[in-house]
């Protein structure tokens, strides 16, 4: 890019995970990068995400340790949420000052501030004027509150506040069980308190296989969550120092603290986007293309602010990141795509629920006779080992004479570490077949995913 009057080579706004890749890469492409930041480092993938899987590790050891009678009790007999809180703060510094130093490292410079657009090529900032050939925006999103609702981070809670606990409850109601509203249930749960968790589905995660949602569902009720389904919230209220939870029916709940969980939106309300003709769709997000363009062609926005036409277009740390790298190199002019079919998840509940590609529904709908096997948790030697028998892995393929992976999806403990190999699989269009004799280690869950081609091809008897 020419220098000409420009501050800098490309301006980002939002040091989030979507920023944060974008000014990486693009320093390492020999850009001038000037990174504005108008919140916390890393925003919600490390004040929200990094917090979140910190209370689920130290969640699911006490579950463990509780369930398996080891004796041990990582929070002991009362869980010290003090302790809980520091430990994280601990680790988000220590990771932010990581993060510093790659960008000192870079070159990257950074200004913390919020910017807003004057004009198509130059950013106000704290009073000063930035210009550039090139922008990236990367506000990311925040909780979704319902309208006239008094949201005070302490009582009633958004998952930016429920990741600060510092002090102890017996009981929580969870308003909305998306992602979010699973994870912190689970957590919670295992932490002692009493969680009503609620659904205005008629099953959990609606958007996976009935299956996998009656699994989690039996294994939730199970662990102590009251699992409430088609409930609808008609409003939240603080009466006498607790949370009243008042439903359409109704019902009313009654607890010490309430978290909403009911999606987020769009940063984009402060960037003064109207000065270019920029018009945020619904939620505030930024509508993009492929390359992730604005409807201004050197204005791109990535992670949860941009939308791709696409409903694969998810709010994950990792597709951010990649949307991030792929905006600059098609500022650079260098070849990139976004194959999103075969994009793994994790959702951090207990059980894990992990996958990558088509669910076994969509798969069936758009490839008609596919083969699908699962191959049970409590068959793996490995799994036997961690006494965790509950979950299996589920094995989607074309039809026969198809014998590409379309679809993953592993339930039950460390699920995850199955994914990332389906996933390459998936997005190269490795046949299943590959697996059949190839040496994994022993014992390990990946075996289980071996096990459950070895069932599609007829070598192994069908667990279920």
């Amino acid at each position: 890019m020419g220098t000409g009057d420009w501050d800098c080579d490309l301006a980002i706004v939002g040091a989030g995970p979507a920023g944060m890749a974008a000014a990486l890469y693009a320093a390492s492409q020999g850009l001038a990068v000037t990174l504005i930041n108008g919140g916390e480092l890393l925003g919600y993938g490390l004040h929200g995400a990094y917090k979140s899987k910190g209370m689920y590790e130290l969640a699911k050891d006490r579950l463990i340790a509780l369930k398996m009678g080891r004796g041990y009790d990582p929070s002991g007999p009362d869980v010290r949420f003090d302790e809980i809180h520091d430990q994280l703060t601990t680790g988000t510094a220590t990771l932010t000052e990581i993060t510093l130093g790659y960008l000192k490292q870079m070159k990257v410079q950074v200004i913390n501030g919020m910017g807003r657009f004057i004009d198509a090529h130059t950013l106000k900032v704290n009073g000063q004027r930035i210009r550039a050939p090139h922008f990236l925006i990367a506000t990311g999103s925040r909780p979704r509150v319902l309208p006239g609702m008094e949201v005070d981070g302490k009582l009633i809670m958004t998952s930016d506040h429920v990741v600060d606990v510092d002090e102890s409850f017996r009981s929580l109601t969870v308003i909305g069980a998306g992602v979010i509203g699973c994870e912190f249930a689970s957590i919670f749960t295992a932490f002692g308190v009493h969680v009503t968790l609620l659904d205005t589905a008629d099953r959990l995660l609606s958007h996976e296989d009935p299956d996998i949602s009656a699994f989690i569902t039996t294994v939730f009720t199970r662990n102590g969550v009251h699992v409430r389904f088609g409930a609808r919230t008609r409003s939240v209220s603080i009466v006498g120092g607790r949370v009243k939870t008042m439903l359409e029916d109704g019902s009313t709940i009654i607890s010490d603290r309430a978290l909403v969980a009911i999606g987020r939106i769009a940063c984009s309300d402060t960037l003064n986007l109207s000065v270019m003709g920029i018009e945020p769709g619904r939620g505030g997000v930024i509508y993009v293309n492929d390359n992730m363009q604005t409807s201004v062609p050197h204005i791109y926005a990535v992670g949860d602010v941009g939308e791709r036409k696409t409903p694969l277009d998810l709010a994950l740390v990792h597709i951010a990141e990649a949307e991030g790298r792929l905006a600059v190199k098609h500022m650079l002019k260098q070849p990139s795509t976004l194959r999103s079919s075969h994009i793994p998840f994790i959702i951090f509940s207990m059980p894990m629920l992990a996958g990558a590609g088509l669910t076994e529904t969509l798969a069936r709908e758009q490839y008609g006779a596919v083969r699908v096997a699962k191959f049970l948790n409590a068959r793996n030697h490995r799994y036997h080992a961690m006494r965790a028998f509950d979950g299996y892995v589920k094995l989607i393929v074309g039809p026969p004479g198809d014998d590409r992976i379309l679809g993953v999806r592993a339930v039950g403990a460390q699920a995850d570490s199955v994914i990332g190999e389906a996933a390459v699989m998936i997005d190269n269009e490795i046949p299943y077949t590959y697996l059949l004799d190839s040496i994994h280690a022993h014992p390990s869950l990946t075996e289980s995913l071996q096990n459950a081609a070895r069932i599609i091809a007829g070598r192994l008897v069908p667990t279920l």
